[in-house]
């Protein structure tokens, strides 16, 4: 069990120090309570705590989609290339400065968006975590998987069905690169929610970030491909096609409806009483046990602290 404690004056100080959340007051606290405390409520408003909870798990759930957009497009940029030669193709789908810059481009701009998304609808109804838990859990490596395998197969096939209708190799890259990155796009207004559909009219609203990003990269998608001399002697690609942009398109939609797929399946899961919210232990897990000790969750001693009141 996890126990927190309120208390202001001197004879709360053994209380707040035995806890493993000792929360003192800021303005009517005695010095001896806000140095046995680790937190310390600034407007001595219970309510700040809440706050501080909820902000606490915004930065939880984000930090999760982070790692599910970042990891499977990093994935798919070396297994795209891994998995092409392996099926047969005679040059690499991705250049080694295509698969730089995605990368680049879509740490900066896509893992942003999710950065500063701000609360899930729902998140303070979620239990809270058990003590050792990691940030990846059975369900998000899961979804990282899923994500990764769909991604990959979306970037080899958009290249044998360009091949298949006659397409140069640098088109074939061309094509290989904005089916990579506009997939990439797709995951991310997926990873956006965590618990919730992203088939709804709420994923225009919250994040204006989110469609500057996606604008962003869309732009600079066409300019790479069409830019003379940039594209094919920077990038070894060509202009696409008009019927390649419906491929890059269809592998969108399809990246778009497997990410939301996975996220329908565990929602019914969750229904049925399974454990989809990573609670129970993972091979990434702290043991809960070595987290135990003989003192606090975290160190004690706050007094000195300069005080700053948070915005509810």
């Amino acid at each position: 069990q996890i126990a927190g404690m309120t208390g202001d004056g001197v004879n709360d100080a053994p209380a707040l120090r035995a806890a493993d959340m000792g929360v003192a007051m800021g303005k009517e606290g005695t010095d001896v309570a806000r140095e046995a405390a680790e937190m310390i409520l600034a407007d001595d408003n219970f309510a700040t705590i809440v706050t501080a909870v909820r902000e606490g798990r915004v930065v939880w759930d984000n930090l999760r989609k982070i790692l599910l957009v970042n990891t499977p497009i990093n994935n798919a940029q070396g297994l795209g290339v891994l998995f092409g030669l392996i099926c047969g193709l005679a040059e690499a789908p991705l250049s080694p400065i295509q698969v730089l810059y995605s990368n680049l481009i879509c740490a900066i701009t896509l893992g942003f968006v999710c950065a500063i998304e701000p609360a899930e609808e729902g998140i303070m109804t979620m239990p809270p975590r058990r003590i050792g838990k990691r940030l990846i859990g059975r369900y998000l490596f899961l979804r990282i998987a899923i994500g990764t395998l769909a991604l990959v197969g979306c970037v080899v096939g958009s290249v044998f069905w360009a091949q298949a209708l006659g397409y140069t190799q640098k088109q074939m890259r061309a094509q290989a690169f904005n089916t990579l990155d506009f997939g990439a796009i797709a995951v991310t207004l997926s990873a956006r929610f965590a618990y919730n559909s992203s088939f709804d009219s709420r994923i225009f609203r919250g994040n204006p970030y989110c469609w500057y990003s996606v604008a962003v990269v869309s732009v600079l998608q066409v300019a790479l491909t069409y830019i003379p001399g940039l594209n094919t002697a920077v990038f070894s690609m060509s202009g696409m096609a008009g019927p390649q942009w419906g491929i890059v398109a269809l592998f969108a939609v399809v990246m778009f409806c497997v990410m939301e797929g996975e996220k329908a399946v565990r929602r019914k899961l969750k229904m049925q009483g399974k454990d989809t919210d990573d609670n129970e232990p993972f091979i990434f897990d702290a043991d809960g046990a070595a987290e135990e000790q003989d003192g606090p969750l975290v160190p004690k001693g706050t007094s000195h602290l300069n005080l700053a009141e948070l915005t509810k």
